[in-house]
């Protein structure tokens, strides 16, 4: 069975409340776990581990760690793992499928001896069941398994150009995860927020990251790497196939059969694909709190309803990434009104309101002759 691995930076409520909930996936499936937190929520978050993981599991903590490095970090707790393989855990990608079904996908990772599976992004996957007959498949229940090389990264590039050989919520071998990740741990690490955004100005994606490799294969032997992204975070390490160099033996890949994890706000390419567009975050269909109107931009007009009219007050915008659920305040002017969000009934009367996420089936259902008023807030406003 794979190790837990997590090193993770947690800074607000939402992001710890989204935490809390997709750890608690997870209790009881692994018997080695490896943690290390940062931000401003590390001590809520080790709570949570105690609570959530029981004296049978191996939990071993890295507080002490540097920070400012997640990959240094990162090769310090590997050194540490007895497991042959890794299930790197990321906050905001939630199951969705059972807890079964995951159990077999991990049992069946080290079983096959696989090296690298991605976990999560089934339906954004460039690489998927429907495209991966020229790479020679072993299909199978919950994984098809592949060869991975040279030659079939070049073929991978022809059949799947936006496919990622590693990718950060995946199951890895250790081996695996160490070559790639050494490969980044250079002596000096250089980022530069401006360098950044002029190299992906004047060589959009992928050019951006083609620049980026020719540049580090220049200052390598300095001890010198280039990073796309801040050295405390860990997306320096994610692989295109364009940025594969680890060939000194061939692996052996995993695609899903299914789908097991999707990510909360960000659809990664096919429309529909997050949590937020599915109606399945927030976990709650009504706000626990006010919401700040101010920070917010709104659209606000009068409906008027004759009796047992339904209006649908379902809403998300169709950008690729939504941060935040939009919300609509509703309240009622005049008359009686039910308003149901999923399996959640509200009845408003004259003068009162509330607010709701609009991606959770809201329907408002007139009792009478009735007037609401509609307060839409949403980030693309």
């Amino acid at each position: 069975m794979p190790a837990l691995l997590i090193n993770i930076r947690i800074e607000n409520e939402e992001k710890f409340n989204l935490f809390k909930v997709t750890l608690g996936d997870l209790c009881g499936l692994f018997n080695e776990c490896h943690i290390k937190f940062r931000g401003a929520y590390s001590d809520k978050c080790l709570e949570v581990v105690k609570e959530f993981f029981d004296t049978s599991e191996s939990l071993s903590t890295y507080q002490d760690l540097r920070e400012d490095d997640w990959v240094d970090a990162t090769l310090n707790m590997l050194g540490n793992i007895k497991s042959r393989s890794i299930f790197i855990y990321f906050e905001d990608h939630k199951l969705v499928s059972t807890r079964d079904h995951l159990e077999s996908v991990l049992i069946d990772f080290d079983k096959q001896g696989l090296d690298y599976l991605c976990y999560s992004w089934f339906k954004a996957s460039a690489l998927g069941t429907e495209n991966l007959l020229p790479l020679n498949p072993e299909r199978g229940v919950t994984l098809h398994v592949f060869d991975y090389s040279k030659a079939q990264n070049a073929l991978i590039g022809k059949i799947s150009p936006g496919y990622y050989p590693f990718s950060l919520v995946s199951i890895s071998s250790v081996d695996y995860l160490k070559s790639i990740m050494t490969s980044c741990n250079t002596r000096f690490k250089f980022y530069s927020k401006t360098a950044t955004a002029l190299l992906s100005r004047l060589y959009p994606y992928p050019g951006n990251r083609r620049v980026a490799k020719v540049i580090n294969s220049l200052v390598s032997n300095c001890g010198i790497c280039f990073c796309l992204y801040p050295p405390d975070s860990p997306f320096n390490i994610e692989k295109s196939w364009l940025d594969m160099d680890c060939f000194q033996r061939s692996w052996k890949f995993g695609i899903l059969a299914a789908e097991l994890y999707a990510n909360f706000d960000d659809d990664n390419g096919p429309y529909g694909e997050s949590l937020i567009k599915r109606g399945l975050y927030p976990f709650q269909p009504r706000l626990e709190q006010t919401h700040d109107a101010k920070k917010t931009p709104q659209i606000s007009f009068r409906v008027r309803l004759r009796n047992d009219e339904m209006y649908d007050c379902t809403y998300f915008s169709h950008r690729g990434r939504i941060s935040r659920a939009p919300v609509v305040h509703i309240l009622v002017e005049n008359g009686k009104v039910l308003v149901t969000c999923q399996s959640l009934e509200t009845i408003l009367e004259h003068g009162s309101g509330e607010y709701f996420y609009t991606n959770k089936s809201l329907v408002v259902h007139s009792l009478g002759d009735s007037i609401i008023t509609l307060r839409i807030f949403d980030e693309c406003f």
